[in-house]
């Protein structure tokens, strides 16, 4: 038997089809690098692949062999130059649920009883499989495919999405089930465990005391809506069964420390470095140089005043004072002053913490114990099962593990003394300069043993953010280390602890350490915590990373398709440039501005059950983010293949670009064709596609729908594709791609518009303005003319190849008119 070392099906071997309803051919296509003779076999006869001509942004032939669907095969096998190759395609006619359900489950833990497990009887755990979101570390929560058959049975599962596990049963639904912890309990889900019978069990551990706690999960089945449908509804279930409101989230309006380019020290100048003055000096000024436009500037850990060896043992570690420690040589206000004196960008200073106060928290002897009345609280392993704790020997350190747990105790201001404890914290780090706070290792409260652990877990979270919002302003936290039952599934999440103010939260791990397959693992991480998160009264933040070290631009295209802040942690003196002024733009005003999507990336509706992660050539991840204001998309993807040894091959399908656009109105007009630019950033590739039928209830498998283009891309690789319905003026069309200089480009457009035979766009940052223009370039450089702000202005055209041309306007070196907050350009043919 042969592999397909370098042939990538669509669909993938293996993987069944489900045939449309209405498709009058379903297709299977075959990419490879290399010229190949291939032959589908099927019961009663064969079928030859035959090259067809798809354009390609690398070196790749692509194949295709199509069915009629009133008359396709059961099963195909594929000879490649008469090798058979492993595995086969299946094809089956789907049978579709006529609505949409709903499931709850309510368990009750009754007076004097604190911890409880309870089966889900309407959840068959051989029907489905799909994604888990497990909490594999102490404060991490991360998702992964299994089928429900098996499913961990004690490592906490915050959350499922499942599929029919028989494709031809339901192929279009999808059931999302939602854990939705009380107040006083909480809960996850787990498979069954010695002595139960198999199935899904949910496990509530109490943290309040009182009489008797209702939790519920709730669970939303639907049928043609998607992925995200899916999980918003079971969130609603359990929020309307709680008696909260469904409203949707509201975010902070006005100045906010993380809408702009932020730094942060720790893994800058080196993690689990003690922090100096003179390190600082050196950081400082060798950003200066390089004239970065910070906005944010965060000190991470390495600057407070902390004990060794009073909390356990010798590497213990605890707060003594709310001051520097005595090596930082300067008191915080003269690290402020330091900061802001030498990047006058910086507007805000931020100082990272945990939230019981250090690493090991409180030193008990420190003059802090005494004034809060510290008390010792256990800790207790059995909270989180399933976590490996003999390898966790980390110690308090970056992940927050300490081994050995129950072997320890914490010192922490009781509940009714901990809001004072964090008033003064706050206070002080006010008066030094400071105006947010980045709270770490949020999540390994859960180990505090005991219902009365519980209660001092809830009170620590509750007073420090009523303290933050007092001190600095509402929303001036970034919630890290913080994946567990409130914020992923409890009263935080479900935005009742918040008011429904959305939350600024750590979506993943940290990007870089040193972990099998970690970029990759971080990208796809994000993605889908992201598909939660974003469905919650939760902000994702995808964490720092280096535009001069450790896959570069891999990770910066995902930091502009995030809501989040985005942080650099590049070393003293080193940055590229290239990188950085691809996340940054310059205002009207002359500040300076991340250029970022309004919306958290979704993954691709077809790429979230998708095998991208796999070792060989295959397909990449790919997400979608739209911009309203633009009226346009971007489909993002990147290489994840197996460390990063192979190249991710993919076909692009129109009812890709169809799902990007999801957000596009509709057309209202009898045609229902609508004509869209397509632009790859990397490749530098333009194509024009007619999209059919679009607008109209049709559910697109990429076996029946057209062909736009195929990828390659290669390892630590990427490709942004910006998708832009076309404008018609005249005979001519155009589509605005943004700033095209930029990762997220569209986000600078705040109205477009076309009217009078002219295409009028409001730009909010500068950059390089892209147009597609579907005319030769001979022809555009007589027909087209563009001014900004009502002034002529010079612009240059490239040829792209098809008829069609970009057209490039550079903003950089544009004045902007007094008191007006955009650059209009216009653009006439």
């Amino acid at each position: 038997m042969a592999t397909t070392e370098y042939i990538v099906f669509t669909p993938a071997l293996g993987q069944t089809v489900i045939v449309p309803l209405g498709a009058s051919r379903i297709a299977v296509y075959a990419n490879s690098p290399k010229l190949v003779k291939l032959v589908a076999n099927f019961e009663g006869g064969t079928s030859d692949f035959e090259q067809i001509d798809l354009e390609s942004s690398g070196d790749l032939y692509t194949y295709k062999t199509s069915f009629p669907s009133s008359d396709f095969p059961e099963h195909i096998s594929v000879l490649a130059n008469g090798v058979q190759l492993t595995g086969k395609i299946s094809f089956v006619h789907g049978h579709f649920r006529s609505k949409d359900q709903e499931f709850l489950t309510e368990l009750v833990l009754e007076e004097g009883e604190d911890q409880k497990s309870q089966k889900l009887d309407w959840l068959d755990i051989n029907d489905w499989e799909g994604w888990a979101w497990y909490r594999p570390r102490e404060t991490w929560i991360e998702a992964s495919f299994t089928p429900l058959s098996k499913l961990s049975p004690y490592t906490p599962t915050h959350n499922l999405l499942l599929r029919p596990k028989i494709p031809e049963t339901d192929p279009k639904s999808v059931l999302a089930v939602f854990p939705a912890s009380p107040p006083g309990a909480f809960i996850h889900l787990s498979a069954a465990r010695f002595g139960e019978v198999p199935g899904v069990y949910i496990r509530a551990r109490r943290v309040k005391k009182c009489g008797r706690i209702v939790s519920y999960v709730g669970a939303k089945l639907t049928v043609h809506n998607g992925e995200l449908s899916a999980i918003r509804g079971a969130i609603d279930v359990a929020r309307k069964k709680y008696g909260y409101s469904t409203a949707p989230f509201t975010r902070e309006t006005g100045h906010s420390p993380f809408d702009r380019l932020g730094f942060c020290t720790w893994s800058s100048i080196g993690e689990d470095v003690p922090l100096t003055l003179d390190l600082m000096d050196d950081l400082v000024h060798k950003l200066a140089k390089f004239n970065v436009p910070v906005g944010t500037f965060i000190i991470d850990d390495g600057w407070q005043d902390i004990r060794y060896g009073l909390n356990g043992s010798e590497k213990t570690r605890g707060l003594w004072s709310f001051d520097t420690w005595e090596h930082m040589r300067s008191p915080l206000s003269d690290v402020v002053c330091l900061i802001k004196k030498t990047l006058p960008t910086v507007e805000d200073v931020g100082v990272w913490m945990t939230l019981h106060g250090y690493w090991n928290s409180i030193a008990p002897t420190s003059p802090l114990a005494k004034k809060y009345e510290m008390r010792k609280f256990k800790l207790n392993r059995d909270n989180i099962q399933g976590i490996d704790w003999p390898n966790n020997d980390f110690d308090g350190q970056q992940s927050g593990s300490i081994s050995n747990p129950e072997n320890r105790t914490w010192c922490l201001p009781p509940p009714h003394l901990a809001y004072a404890f964090w008033k003064d914290y706050f206070t002080s780090c006010c008066d030094a300069g400071i105006s947010f706070v980045k709270v770490d290792d949020q999540a390994y409260g859960s180990l505090l043993d005991g219902v009365s652990g519980g209660e001092e877990f809830i009170a620590l979270w509750d007073s420090m953010t009523r303290a933050a919002n007092e001190v600095f302003g509402d929303n001036k936290v970034i919630h890290c280390m913080a994946h567990y039952e409130r914020t992923f599934n409890g009263d935080i999440g479900m935005g009742v602890a918040t008011q429904g103010r959305k939350i600024v939260i750590r979506n993943s791990d940290d990007f870089g350490l040193s972990r099998p397959d970690i970029h990759r693992n971080h990208i796809h991480y994000n993605i889908y915590n992201a598909m939660l998160t974003s469905q919650l009264c939760l902000i994702p933040d995808p964490d720092m990373f280096m535009t001069s070290g450790k896959w570069p631009e891999y990770h910066a295209v995902l930091r502009a398709f995030f809501e989040g802040p985005i942080l650099l942690a590049d070393k003293p003196g080193q940055l590229d440039l290239q990188v950085l002024h691809k996340l940054v733009g310059r205002s009207t005003t002359n500040s300076y501005e991340v250029v970022k999507a309004p919306h958290t990336i979704r993954p691709l509706s077809r790429s979230v059950w998708e095998g991208c992660l796999d070792e060989g050539v295959g397909p990449a991840i790919k997400g979608v983010s739209y911009f309203p204001n633009a009226g346009s998309a971007s489909l993002v993807l990147w290489n994840a293949r197996k460390d990063a040894l192979d190249n991710a091959v993919d076909i692009i399908f129109e009812s890709d670009l169809i799902d990007a656009l999801e957000g596009i109105e509709k057309p209202v007009h009898g045609d229902s064709n609508l004509d869209v630019a397509v632009w790859l950033s990397i490749a530098g590739a333009a194509k024009s596609v007619r999209l059919r039928d679009f607008g109209q209830d049709v559910s697109y498998e990429a076996s029946s729908s057209p062909p736009v283009i195929s990828t390659l891309i290669g390892p630590q690789g990427m490709e942004t594709l910006t998708i832009v319905p076309y404008k018609h003026l005249g005979d001519a069309m155009v589509a605005c791609l943004g700033l095209i200089d930029k990762y997220a480009g569209l986000a600078a457009i705040q109205r477009s518009q076309a009217m009078a035979g002219k295409l009028s766009i409001d730009f909010s940052l500068n950059g390089v303005a892209g147009f597609l223009v579907a005319l030769r370039v001979e022809d555009a450089q007589k027909r087209v003319r563009v001014t900004v702000d009502n002034i002529s202005t010079l612009y240059v055209v490239k040829s792209k190849g098809n008829g069609l041309c970009l057209v490039e306007v550079d903003l950089a070196n544009i004045q902007a008119v007094p008191g007006k907050e955009n650059w209009t350009v216009e653009i006439q043919i």
